[in-house]
């Protein structure tokens, strides 16, 4: 009998993302098929439960999108919204369940650099075009276009790299600083009063570290850098539909 053991080696953050996609497969999978379920031609829209957070969810989406970008566009960027907002909700706040947080891992970092890079280049070309897209990369004066072209180049590249930055060093930064508090909790007890001390400075940097450090920056700064990084990937979105000139 030939026994296959298969050894996937992954990294805790790697294991993270695997949870949080079959959490969102199994949500949207669950939300798709009760809402199939409602007769359309009534209006009938849930208010309790699930199904009435999933409402609540998809209208802040819209006019998340709206807002940030053009009416026209919903259809695009409300689902993109919707995405991007629960995968780094998710994400963000894993750490209160025991998990390593995704975005302190520097290369799932920078797969958010690579999806806000995507989008951008798709909007960019989209509504300018290639040659227009060119031109803009060239600039309005032709005789230094040689030397704007490059860097514009750097800037389209540069752009998304610093939204994923931004997510790695403020999740990254809640995971040391929660290492270093429990860390300095068991030190100063174990000095004072030994194994006993050991097990009370454990307990209390278990407290202090899971009150204060996970609240602060696993909600609050987790929850704020999820908001700011949809939103500056809308405006820069917008910025590449030219709508500013409309």
């Amino acid at each position: 009998m030939i026994n296959i053991h298969f050894d996937w080696n992954l990294s805790s953050s790697a294991k993270t993302v695997i949870v949080i996609f079959i959490v969102l497969a199994l949500y949207f999978i669950i939300t798709g098929i009760r809402f199939s379920k409602l007769d359309p031609n009534k209006d009938e829209v849930p208010t309790k439960g699930l199904m009435g957070l999933s409402v609540i969810f998809v209208e802040f989406a819209n006019k998340f999108a709206v807002n940030n970008t053009d009416v026209k566009e919903k259809k695009f960027f409300a689902p993109f919204v919707i995405m991007i907002t629960s995968y780094l909700t998710f994400a963000n706040l894993s750490s209160l369940f025991g998990l390593t947080p995704p975005m302190s891992n520097l290369g799932v970092a920078l797969s958010m650099c690579v999806i806000a890079f995507v989008i951008l280049q798709f909007i960019g070309f989209k509504y300018q075009g290639f040659k227009g897209r060119m031109k803009g990369f060239m600039g309005p004066v032709k005789g230094v276009s040689f030397l704007v072209f490059p860097i514009s180049l750097l800037s389209e590249l540069t752009t998304p790299i610093a939204l994923g930055m931004r997510l790695f060093g403020n999740i990254f930064s809640g995971v040391v600083l929660g290492s270093l508090v429990l860390g300095a909790c068991n030190m100063l007890t174990t000095a004072i009063g030994g194994l006993a001390g050991t097990l009370v400075g454990g307990t209390v940097g278990v407290i202090i570290t899971s009150a204060l450090v996970h609240t602060v920056f696993d909600i609050a700064f987790g929850m704020i850098q999820v908001v700011v990084y949809t939103m500056l990937v809308l405006m820069l979105s917008r910025q590449n539909m030219n709508l500013e000139e409309e």
